[in-house]
């Protein structure tokens, strides 16, 4: 073999991993499935990376059971909290990311759209207090004087160990408006016949005035919510009419109709000292030295009438009755979901849902079946508080689709919270302003 050819072999065996090494990046870059195999992979939603990390909290500090959304330069902040199961005392460091309408990073730098540090520290931490479960509970509050946000649209907090920023530990969405645009909504029972016995149609209008809106059809992206759910939520609505500076979106199809559902469960854990709301017994277990809390059998209601009863709609709050701050002082239990069904539902898999899931369909919220007993059962660690929530079957393959009205049930009359968001990409500029915001609740 001369040194010709061996200077081509290698050349080749070169150009061959190279050309591996990009096919196979693209590969990666491109699959979201593999993506989301990865453990650590950075989603720009919310999401809880370290399974030590738990009750993620994010709202605007008015209110503890508000959304994540201020308005742009109008003094209010946002509050992140969670708590870290480990002994060890960790340093977190957080960031923010600017991201268009779709939940993609912009292309705006950093410098672009904050004011001060790109990153700060998590200083605000203490540890728990009279708990059988030991926990160390951070917090943060911002825009704050060392960081501050200076465009509107859809951010992400990112929270990962210092000096380890490839790495999240958890990631939350909020959002900055400001208010360009009005918005009025109509909600009401869905126009469709073979619908109005179960779903509920939101129709509504954006008035513009004084606010320049060259190409409503092609630079306005609208996002229509149901009770802060990112998984149904509606998107790419087109003003039906245009009536000077009047965008009317009153459809006659199913272009803004959601499943009404059912009103949501709840239960009260605050106090473990005594049985409260849908709770039928409070025992400590040596085996793990943790208080369980056994909840009454919940029941089918798909084939029950609508009861109507308050709820928060899917929220929960954090609290200890007996205590002074809950933020430490709120133990964690162990609570036991039964569900009684026969047979048991084939090609796919029954989840508890709420806020407390993200609104997502997470593996330790996937409830199991007893087949001796013919229930549904599942075993879930919570933090102290009151909450709210649902059974959602998911169908086999279906990644991020569930169906409430298997075990719930759907009604026109169920009491739901609507948001809308506006966002408005200017001509010649490269991110989506949130220049509108709106939430109505229907009356039964």
């Amino acid at each position: 073999m001369n040194i010709y050819h061996i200077r081509f072999t290698t050349i080749s065996t070169i150009v061959l991993g190279l050309i591996f090494t990009l096919c196979s990046s693209h590969q990666f870059i491109n699959n979201d499935d593999d993506d989301y195999a990865v453990e650590n992979y950075m989603r720009y939603d919310d999401y809880t990376y370290d399974d030590s990390i738990k009750t993620v909290l994010l709202f605007n500090t008015r209110n503890e059971m508000s959304y994540p959304i201020i308005g742009l330069n109008g003094g209010e902040t946002i509050k992140l909290s969670f708590d870290d199961l480990r002994r060890d005392n960790r340093v977190y460091n957080f960031t923010v990311i600017h991201c268009n309408a779709n939940w993609e990073p912009s292309d705006l730098a950093q410098n672009e759209y904050i004011d001060g540090f790109f990153e700060d520290e998590l200083f605000d931490f203490k540890y728990s207090n009279n708990t059988d479960l030991y926990y160390t509970h951070y917090n943060v509050t911002f825009p704050n004087q060392n960081m501050k946000l200076t465009k509107s649209g859809n951010y992400i907090i990112k929270v990962y160990k210092v000096n380890d920023k490839n790495h999240p530990i958890l990631t939350k969405r909020f959002m900055v408006f400001e208010s360009n645009v009005a918005i009025t909504m109509n909600i009401k029972r869905a126009t469709d016949v073979n619908e109005s016995y179960y779903r509920q149609e939101i129709d509504f209008k954006i008035n513009h005035d004084g606010y320049d809106i060259k190409d409503p059809f092609g630079r306005l992206n609208i996002v229509l919510m149901q009770n802060y759910r990112w998984d149904n939520a509606i998107t790419g609505l087109k003003p039906k009419f245009i009536n000077d500076t009047e965008l009317n979106y009153d459809f006659n199809n199913s272009e803004n109709v959601f499943d009404a559902n059912n009103e949501f469960r709840e239960f009260d854990i605050k106090s473990i000292k005594y049985q409260t709301i849908r709770v039928k017994q409070i025992k400590f277990e040596v085996y793990d030295k943790m208080q369980h809390i056994y909840l009454l059998d919940d029941e089918r209601r798909s084939y029950k009438q609508y009861y109507s009863q308050s709820d928060l709609n899917g929220n929960f709050l954090i609290k200890r009755n007996e205590g002074q701050d809950s933020e430490i002082e709120a133990d964690y239990v162990k609570v036991h979901f039964r569900l009684p069904y026969s047979p048991p539902l084939q090609n796919g898999n029954l989840y508890l849902f709420g806020k407390f899931s993200d609104w997502k369909f997470k593996e330790e919220l996937k409830l199991d079946y007893d087949t001796l007993n013919q229930r549904y059962e599942k075993e879930v660690l919570l933090k102290q508080g009151y909450y709210n929530y649902l059974y959602c079957f998911v169908k086999d393959g279906s990644k991020n689709v569930g169906d409430l009205s298997i075990v719930e049930g759907s009604h026109y009359e169920t009491k739901n919270e609507y948001t809308i968001l506006v966002y408005h990409r200017e001509l010649n500029e490269d991110f989506d302003k949130l220049v509108g915001f709106a939430t109505a609740t229907n009356e039964n």
